[in-house]
């Protein structure tokens, strides 16, 4: 513990959730509730640990919005080995102030479907695409992070492997787990 001027002073500290399931309005609240504790509590950063295959569009754009205006670092990690950032986790990894993943994971396949899995036909699926397409280059765009593979990985449904995901700058770091991400991750500066 340290000594502050005149009261103990709280060791820097980072707060870490996991998100394993599907996105929904509950894991909404979970994240705001979350990045909001971390703010109050005085943490450095919040980590996502994060194993999705994907989830409702809605709850993934409010997600996306509280990560991009966080005031604290998010840090979203792909985890453990043999999750995936699938649909919906594309976003929300690609919004992370550091994108990490877990050796033998995988992110992509972000193309947008029904809600029990089938295609949206017609001008109606044209137009979700093309938005979703926008919504995930224009996170890529703010973080500096690969916009052709944010888009096909909606129009194509591509799927990369971390490995491939660091070489095509998807993501910032390939970590064995949080303390080897701390580890990379620190002497990092990112943009609040």
């Amino acid at each position: 513990m340290t000594l502050g001027t005149g009261a103990l002073a709280i060791p820097p500290h980072v707060d870490l959730i996991t998100i394993d399931g599907s996105i929904n309005p509950a894991v909404d609240d979970f994240v705001r509730e979350s990045i909001a504790r971390a703010k109050s509590d005085g943490a450095k950063a919040l980590i996502i640990e994060l194993d999705t295959p994907g989830g409702l569009l809605e709850s993934t754009r409010s997600i996306v919005k509280e990560i991009l205006g966080a005031p604290l670092a998010v840090m979203v990690y792909v985890a453990p080995s043999g999750a995936g950032a699938g649909s919906a986790g594309v976003f929300i990894t690609l919004a992370a102030h550091i994108a990490a993943m877990a050796p033998g994971t995988n992110i992509g396949a972000a193309h947008p479907v029904g809600g029990g899995g089938e295609e949206i036909k017609g001008v109606m699926g044209e137009k979700l695409e093309n938005f979703t397409a926008s919504f995930s280059e224009s996170i890529a765009q703010k973080r500096g992070r690969n916009t052709e593979w944010a888009i096909q990985a909606v129009r194509k449904s591509v799927s990369i492997t971390e490995k491939e995901a660091l070489k095509q700058n998807v993501i910032d770091i390939v970590a064995a787990n949080v303390e080897d991400l701390l580890k990379q991750a620190d002497g990092r500066s990112v943009e609040i």
